[in-house]
């Protein structure tokens, strides 16, 4: 046990070295430089090395940095706006489209309440359906069935359950205009709503593209802002912050992207927010269809790093997220225990 942990210790310690070793190149300084200045924002804001990173803390004032949401203080406004009795409501994915039945339009079974033959007759007459974990995260235990390569319907069923892959899903039909970026997966947006005395204030909205590599979205993929009229406003960028003019895939030129549906998708955000008024920090992950946008999941950890950091494309705008959660929440920021 103790090889492993220390092995995962120095796993990590090469990755934080790689990482700003990274940024004193991009920010032509020395190694040594951004060494010490990131040991001061570890000791001073309580920083991780990814925070460091994607928040461009290395050419950031410290009242600038005072503005910013990273690890530590995020935690504690979850812990505030989405308390943890509550919270744990909304870790299982098939609770939460329950909750959302009139947000989600595609069929589903639960496998703990589902016989064989159910589970058979669904998968036919599916013909393609997604299995994946209650309580997974980030593409985690995502797995794509297809009726007519099954030989064993009973062994996949068992097998199913053995991993806990308890919820079956019917394959979402995006819209065409998705579609033409890549057409290998959902790719979705991300929408994040703060609720506070009764009104819904939108975030942020993320466009969230799948980079083809996998039929999930997870922290490889490329993503950007969006504006409320569902027009891409920054350049697309991956978990490490390497932009990218085109689909690494299909060729797609990103600029110029609108998504259709896009007053639709905030307006069910913000219906929906109202549903759940003890979680009030929410990222919703929606998928745009020829019909109009759904649900995909719901998120009562929404996250940061994935709309925050790629602010840091745009010169005419700051990373002051903190900043505008308080000035959302108001007085009542004062509660939060940092």
């Amino acid at each position: 046990m103790s090889y492993i942990i220390n092995r995962i210790k120095s796993i990590q310690f090469k990755r934080m070295n790689e990482v700003l070793n990274r940024e004193a190149s991009l920010n032509n300084r020395s190694r040594l430089s951004i060494k010490m200045d990131y040991l001061k924002c570890v000791f001073k804001y309580k920083l991780g090395y990814v925070d460091y990173m994607k928040g461009n803390y290395a050419n950031l004032n410290d009242t600038d940095r005072t503005k910013m949401l990273n690890g530590e203080n995020y935690r504690a406004l979850l812990a505030y706006l989405n308390p943890i009795k509550y919270r744990v409501t909304m870790d299982d994915k098939i609770v939460c489209n329950k909750i959302f039945h009139n947000y989600i339009k595609r069929d589903y079974i639960d496998l703990r309440v589902t016989s064989l033959s159910e589970f058979k007759r669904f998968v036919k007459e599916k013909e393609v359906v997604f299995a994946k974990l209650v309580d997974g995260f980030g593409g985690d235990g995502v797995k794509k069935i297809e009726a007519e390569n099954i030989d064993d319907y009973e062994k996949l069923y068992k097998d199913l359950i053995e991993k806990r892959q308890f919820l079956i899903e019917e394959k979402i039909i995006q819209h065409k205009e998705l579609d033409k970026i890549n057409k290998f997966a959902v790719n979705n947006i991300r929408i994040v709503t703060i609720l506070n005395d009764g009104k819904v204030t939108i975030f942020e909205r993320i466009l969230r593209i799948n980079d083809g590599l996998t039929d999930t979205i997870s922290s490889h993929d490329i993503q950007g802002r969006l504006d409320d009229k569902g027009n891409l406003i920054s350049k697309m960028v991956d978990d490490d912050l390497n932009v990218f003019e085109t689909h690494p895939v299909t060729g797609f030129k990103f600029e110029g992207i609108k998504i259709p549906f896009m007053k639709e998708s905030i307006e069910l955000c913000e219906r929906a927010a109202l549903e759940v008024p003890n979680i009030r920090f929410i990222g919703w992950d929606i998928a745009i269809t020829k019909d109009g946008p759904e649900i995909i999941e719901v998120n009562p950890y929404p996250c940061y790093t994935n709309y925050q950091y790629y602010l840091m494309h745009d010169e005419d705008e700051k990373m002051n997220y903190l900043e505008q959660i308080k000035d959302i929440l108001g007085s009542e920021i004062e509660n939060v225990k940092w």
